[in-house]
């Protein structure tokens, strides 16, 4: 069974896992809708009118072009190799002041993604399209290929409405995929929505006491249950104390904790693995909802011990912060008596 999540939390949930600095910071910046979209769709319309309501930001940016008269720098290069050595016209790069930037580009992607939606309130439908009025000058950025940009000073009147931007164009879709919700061309894996916050949390947790979380990639090497490196070991998250060395696995699961019970047959041989093959002592089991102490596995025949917790998601986002720092907090001081 399924935990149910508020929507402004789900929101909430899923800034944070982008960027858990800015939003641990912002706790209240969704609305109160039931459903998703006009939820998305409204906090949007509202940031993005605060942004551009003094005009929209402008800065530099590169272009690149071909022209008559020399200025900016020569892209000796393309000259070569485009016009064969004649001198005119000249391929140059410079740099342009306006408001065709980054910034304005998200923020437009963003308003017709929004607007290509249906069933959005009209009202809310009126304010979206005349902010891609005001936009009307900025360049749409072909799909997948979006710009990045970078908090600045400058640009702040825009980072809320650049957050939410990034999490439309995140999760926006047009097909089904088997084991998500689809909602209003919006796909949400909600387990995965979990898992990401729930391991970014963790993992800001954890590094504020000298240790590091980690999830499997470049920066952690790959681990094997069997000899012969075929089956494959992916914990969510693998806790690194200071020297590097794997203490202990965390892994989200996106289910109902009932009272009384651990997590399933399945989840616990998963953690099983996880130790055997990487050595451990203990495993961790978070649900997304159920009796809030922990309950601990002893494993017949090893000295492996899988505890499965469960956090409220109905809490709201600082509070929901604070029992993901509680439960790290509580694994740490178990995890020390039991060196000692």
């Amino acid at each position: 069974m399924e935990a149910k999540t508020p929507i402004s939390h789900l929101l909430w949930m899923m800034g944070y896992a982008r960027n858990p600095a800015w939003w641990s910071q912002h706790t209240a910046l969704v609305g109160t809708d039931t459903e998703l979209v006009p939820a998305l769709a409204e906090a949007y319309a509202r940031a993005a009118d605060q942004a551009v309501a003094t005009g929209l930001l402008s800065g530099y940016r590169e272009v690149e072009d071909s022209a008559a008269v020399l200025h900016g720098r020569l892209r000796v290069g393309e000259q070569i190799t485009r016009r064969f050595g004649l001198g005119l016209p000249v391929e140059i790069r410079y740099d342009e002041y306006d408001q065709d930037i980054p910034e304005n580009q998200l923020l437009l992607a963003a308003t017709i993604a929004l607007l290509s939606l249906p069933s959005l309130p009209q009202q809310l439908r009126n304010r979206l399209a005349r902010l891609r009025q005001v936009l009307a000058d900025v360049t749409l950025p072909v799909r997948g290929t979006e710009p990045t940009w970078t908090p600045t000073r400058l640009n702040r009147r825009y980072h809320w409405a650049l957050y939410l931007a990034e999490l439309i164009l995140d999760h926006r879709s047009v097909e089904y995929r088997a084991g998500s919700v689809r909602i209003r061309g919006f796909v949400l894996d909600m387990w995965k929505v979990f898992e990401d916050f729930l391991i970014t949390a963790t993992a800001e947790s954890i590094g504020r006491h000298g240790d590091r979380g980690v999830r499997p990639g470049a920066l952690e090497p790959r681990r094997y249950l069997d000899d012969g490196h075929t089956v494959t070991l992916k914990p969510d998250l693998t806790w690194l104390d200071a020297r590097g060395t794997p203490v202990t696995v965390i892994d989200a699961k996106y289910k109902l904790l009932g009272a009384g019970t651990t997590g399933t047959n399945a989840d616990i041989y998963q953690m099983v693995a996880y130790c055997t093959g990487m050595n451990l002592r203990e495993a961790h089991l978070v649900y997304a909802q159920g009796e809030i102490e922990p309950r601990a596995l002893d494993i017949i025949g090893s000295d492996i011990t899988i505890e499965c917790h469960a956090l409220d998601l109905t809490l709201p986002p600082a509070l929901l912060l604070a029992s993901v720092g509680s439960l790290i907090d509580t694994i740490r001081t178990r995890r020390n008596a039991a060196t000692r």
